[in-house]
């Protein structure tokens, strides 16, 4: 796994260990949503360098790929996608964005950052 594979791996187990998620263990809709978080954090919010935020996505997709297979994690993906759109859409784009920075800086992850 490359270096950008093993960060990944690590922020998704710095996911699943903040706030009231401890108690949960990494799925594959975990990882999926990570995938689509950050894809989706590089396509609406202005604030995030979008080729930051698009290396995270392509980690998290390489270690569901490589944790759970190909076939059955793209699968997992292509159902969560339209859930993470209709996510965007309810909140509103400016709305969700700031929630999802409050999110990510609270957990460190500032380099997908235009300014933390």
């Amino acid at each position: 796994m490359n270096t950008i594979g093993v960060r990944a791996a690590a922020f998704v187990a710095s996911l699943a260990l903040a706030g009231p998620a401890a108690a949960q263990a990494i799925t594959m809709n975990g990882v999926a949503r990570s995938v689509s978080l950050m894809r989706d954090m590089a396509a609406y919010c202005p604030d995030v360098i979008p080729a930051e935020a698009q290396k995270f996505a392509d980690a998290f997709l390489a270690v569901g790929r490589e944790s759970y297979g190909q076939a059955q994690f793209d699968a997992e993906l292509a159902a969560e996608l339209p859930r993470r759109e209709q996510e965007v859409r309810a909140a509103g784009a400016q709305a969700w964005c700031a929630t999802q920075r409050a999110n990510q800086l609270g957990l460190g992850n500032t380099q997908i950052f235009r300014s933390p």
